[in-house]
């Protein structure tokens, strides 16, 4: 069975969505028996974003800070670690050439091991209305409910541009939508099977994101995209993406099953 995770998230600087430490989250690893660690926080950086959330940045100088005492204080609990912890960050994609230049920026300074592409958005073309789909609610002033089925093409539009764009070590569960009761009644988009052929294509790796069965009963991504994925050789690791110390590693004797029971035997694991 996979011991490792590249998906964890911890409170740092009272800031990220996770409700344990760095050491805490290492503390756990180590008596489950990983050999590695990766630590994930988000990065969600936009100018056009409104500060609705402490995790939501719009200003460059403001995020860059964060985040780079977010990898020190990681690093320093690293040092203490008997196993191996890396740096990673999940990153919010965006393909506007304003958003690009800043994240190529950021990467320069934060030196980061590894990064997950993420997509929790519902944007439009402009990149004018943005919308975490965690705080959406219905009559939303940014996203009217006639706009969603606008907002999911974009989002897939946003999952292919991202394995384009050579950014990232790996994709984060794909249709995390679904577990948003006000998108699951929407009809697939066309931009959904050129996401995953794209994805085919590039032989992207991606992740079998565990967290789906606690939060809707599916793993990310649904079967019909494992079993496409499978058979185009797509290179896939297991995540449990793990917010708190019991996460870790929760689903993983169930994923290493449901990969198993379709022979897929094409795993990704990061080398440094």
């Amino acid at each position: 069975m996979q011991n490792f995770t590249y998906h964890a998230h911890t409170n740092g600087q009272g800031i990220f969505d996770g409700r344990n430490t760095a050491e805490e989250m290492i503390c756990r690893a180590e008596k489950l028996g990983f050999e590695e660690l990766g630590i994930s926080n988000h990065l969600i950086f936009h100018p056009n974003l409104k500060t609705v959330d402490k995790m939501f940045f719009n200003d460059f100088d403001v995020v860059s800070s964060v985040m780079q005492k977010n990898a020190e204080e990681i690093r320093r609990a690293a040092d203490r670690a008997k196993i191996k912890v890396l740096v990673g960050f999940e990153v919010d994609f965006f393909p506007s050439s304003a958003w690009r230049l800043a994240f190529e920026k950021l990467q320069k300074t934060l030196r980061a091991d590894y990064y997950i592409g993420s997509c929790h958005f519902l944007r439009n073309k402009e990149e004018t209305k943005l919308v975490n789909m965690y705080l959406y609610r219905e009559g939303d002033a940014d996203f009217l409910p006639s706009e969603l089925g606008t907002g999911l093409e974009i989002y897939w539009q946003n999952v292919a541009l991202a394995a384009e764009s050579g950014y990232f070590n790996f994709l984060a569960h794909l249709d995390v939508y679904k577990i948003f009761p006000y998108l699951q009644n929407l009809p697939e988009p066309e931009s959904q099977s050129l996401a995953i052929d794209t994805v085919c294509r590039l032989k992207h790796p991606y992740e079998l994101n565990t967290s789906g069965w606690r939060k809707c009963g599916e793993q990310h991504p649904a079967l019909s995209f494992l079993q496409k994925f499978a058979l185009a050789g797509v290179p896939v690791v297991i995540s449990d993406d793990a917010h708190c110390t019991e996460h870790l590693a929760a689903g993983f004797e169930e994923a290493e099953n449901l990969l198993a029971s379709i022979d897929y035997n094409k795993r990704w694991r990061l080398i440094k």
